[in-house]
């Protein structure tokens, strides 16, 4: 697991290797949690995992924002960016599950639950993975 510390905010990332799902996912597909705030100072670290991830071969990214208190228009840049990689290079896409009320609001608001796939768990998720 990778963390990022600032005086303003923490955010922990990690890929995870959940063996209930592991058997039924293909290579192409990563499982990335992002727990804490994902804003101006801890969205690279997000945006570098996700890079990470689509340089090693992952065409699908499923994404829990369980743990995630706090979106800015940095972080809505990231899942927009990483979306749109994904759909032009990899004809792939992001999944976004487990999303709390307060940020599903922003997505709502920005018209972002529009572009990218969002799903109530993992399970819904990694259906939805598995059609790209």
């Amino acid at each position: 697991m990778e963390t990022t510390n600032n005086s303003k905010d923490e955010l922990s990332v990690e890929v995870v290797t959940n063996s209930h799902v592991t058997h039924i996912l293909k290579p192409n597909i990563s499982v990335i949690k992002a727990k804490g705030e994902i804003n101006i100072f801890s969205s690279k670290k997000l945006k570098d995992l996700f890079s990470e991830k689509i340089d090693d071969g992952s065409t699908v990214l499923l994404l829990d924002l369980s743990e995630t208190t706090h979106i800015d228009s940095s972080g809505l840049a990231v899942l927009i960016s990483t979306q749109a990689r994904l759909m032009k290079q990899a004809k792939g896409g992001l999944v976004l599950y487990s999303i709390p009320n307060s940020i599903m609001k922003i997505f709502e608001l920005t018209r972002l639950d529009k572009l990218i796939a969002m799903t109530i768990d993992l399970d819904a998720a990694v259906d939805k993975g598995l059609t790209y």
